[in-house]
């Protein structure tokens, strides 16, 4: 039995990478969306909060970035980076990136 060649098991790899994918965050275990950018020169790993926010609302201090979910019935789904350029005429859902809500401290014990 022979196994596919190596260019169609990394394209299959990358294809299933940038599939959007519920997961709890590591960290604080809230409700996100993964996926990583399709990007061939600079991929990113995004996670982004499920809910698509108002453009309007997005942070002006660029603590959180803005991501455009696109894909439709007939294509999958994909998340991708909403730069200037395309943010005027985007019709997309629009996500944020995922900041964990603050712990609380532990005070001293002893």
């Amino acid at each position: 039995m022979t196994g596919l060649p190596a260019h169609l098991v990394a394209e299959r790899a990358d294809r299933s990478a940038q599939t959007v994918r519920r997961q709890p965050c590591p960290r604080c275990g809230a409700d996100t969306l993964t996926a990583r950018t399709p990007d061939r020169v600079a991929a990113l790993d995004v996670r982004t909060d499920p809910e698509p926010i108002d453009p309007a609302t997005i942070p002006a201090d660029r603590t959180r970035l803005a991501w455009c979910l696109t894909g439709g019935a007939h294509t999958p789904q994909r998340i991708r980076w909403r730069d200037r350029w395309h943010a005027p005429h985007c019709t997309h859902p629009v996500l944020i990136t995922h900041h964990c809500p603050p712990q609380p401290v532990q005070g001293v014990l002893l």
